[in-house]
């Protein structure tokens, strides 16, 4: 099936527009030109159990189960092509489609109009790549009262060195239903130099509520940029659980929701800063209807020579309530952290704030060590305390990784 005329146009347009697009207003601006798009066409594979175990262990760690069990359906995408898409029988009503992203605009002519209805199509240059060269993604469509009781999972590997991947994802959740996604990002232990630059778009409609977990675990030399819009209607709900385990050459993101009458949206968002990171995350909500309600929680760990951007904006013109809350320890000497707290309202807003930047307090080791803790051992004490999770439906192997990744994170730091 081919391609509709619109979209074709679409990308057409785009590709005009990219030479004079402008660079994104936050983080490190770099060349995609040095990227290729194309390259190897991977095999589709039967099963998660047929890739090789190093393989199906990068994956486990960003939450993927391998057998699948407690998950309602599955999707991988190498590189830029699906190589993997299941609907587990009994646990994905058939009320859930759940598609590559370019097999679902040959198929619903419908599509356009949700196709760049909430990330403007030039907001920057990432954003206009998409739209010119978008490749693969994951589209999930959740009908009318359909409630999925197990998470959906889906996984974007990169497998090729010097590449870009570029999918468009869509979730549209229908009045009264509900669904839990878990994502994934991860390149090969072998992939260098990669890209991750994407877009995603969430529609929310009245009274439905999507639950959306994303974990990043990145090489060292990716750039990441993962726009993302949500937009949630009449008693909807939206929840982001984002997580970032590794040292990245740089991310950006600034996922934006606007929210409509007496909806909701939280982001809760976890940061391990280490290496030479070069790290911009944020979160914004618009409460554009009156008595919606907002929250967005950010904690980091910054470390080694990592620099951290946290952003937080909070806006509202209606009788509407929310909370914003940065908070950073720094373990290295080195490392550097500013955060950007934003609040705009009426007097009908109540909208409140908290940043705190510091390392660990000298009476706070003192106490623990006081009871027979090494140094070591009550920094990383005290560190997983500050930077806990609550998650559900992540898999042991995400919690004992995560626990993994702070044990090396305390034992690098001062």
């Amino acid at each position: 099936m081919k391609f509709p005329d619109w979209y074709l146009k679409e990308k057409e347009r785009a590709r005009l527009k990219l030479k004079d697009a402008k660079p994104a207003k936050y983080g490190l601006d770099f060349s995609l030109e040095e990227y290729q798009r194309e390259g190897e066409r991977f095999k589709k594979t039967n099963s998660l159990r047929e890739l090789n175990r190093t393989v199906q262990e990068r994956i486990e760690n960003v939450g993927l189960r391998i057998d699948e069990k407690q998950r309602s359906g599955s999707h991988l995408q190498q590189d830029n092509f699906t190589t993997y898409l299941n609907a587990i029988k009994g646990y994905l009503p058939e009320g859930v489609v759940v598609m590559d992203t370019d097999e679902a605009i040959r198929k619903f002519g419908w599509l356009k109009d949700y196709y760049f209805k909430i990330m403007p199509k030039n907001l920057n240059k990432y954003t206009t790549f998409v739209n010119a060269y978008s490749k693969g993604g994951v589209f999930v469509w959740i009908k009318k009262d359909i409630q999925v009781e197990f998470p959906l999972q889906a996984c974007f590997y990169l497998k090729t060195s010097n590449y870009v991947q570029i999918p468009h994802n869509f979730i549209i959740a229908e009045a009264n239903s509900k669904i839990h996604l878990i994502t994934g990002c991860v390149p090969d232990k072998e992939c260098r130099n990669s890209a991750h630059i994407a877009v995603t778009e969430v529609f929310v409609k009245e009274g439905a509520e999507v639950t959306w977990t994303m974990i990043h675990n990145w090489n060292k030399d990716s750039h990441v940029r993962p726009n993302v819009g949500i937009r949630v209607e009449k008693s909807g709900t939206y929840i982001s659980n984002y997580l970032l385990t590794s040292e990245v050459k740089s991310i950006q993101l600034y996922p934006t929701a606007i929210l409509d009458k007496n909806s909701r949206a939280i982001f809760n968002t976890m940061l391990f800063c280490r290496g030479k990171s070069s790290i911009d995350a944020g979160s914004a909500i618009y409460f554009k209807g009156k008595d919606s309600q907002g929250e967005i929680k950010a904690k980091a760990l910054i470390l080694d020579n990592s620099h951290l951007a946290m952003r937080g904006n909070l806006s509202g013109n209606k009788k509407c309530s929310g909370h914003l809350e940065c908070r950073g320890l720094i373990l290295s000497k080195d490392a550097q952290a500013q955060a950007y707290p934003n609040l705009s309202g009426s007097e009908d807003a109540e909208l409140t704030h908290e940043a705190a930047l510091g390392k660990i307090k000298n009476e706070e080791l003192d106490y623990l060590m006081a009871r027979g803790f090494s140094k070591d051992e009550a920094t990383s004490l005290i560190a997983r305390g500050f930077i806990s999770l609550n998650i559900p439906g992540l898999p042991p192997a995400v919690n004992k990784y995560i626990k993994e990744v702070i044990d090396l994170t305390t034992r690098r730091s001062i």
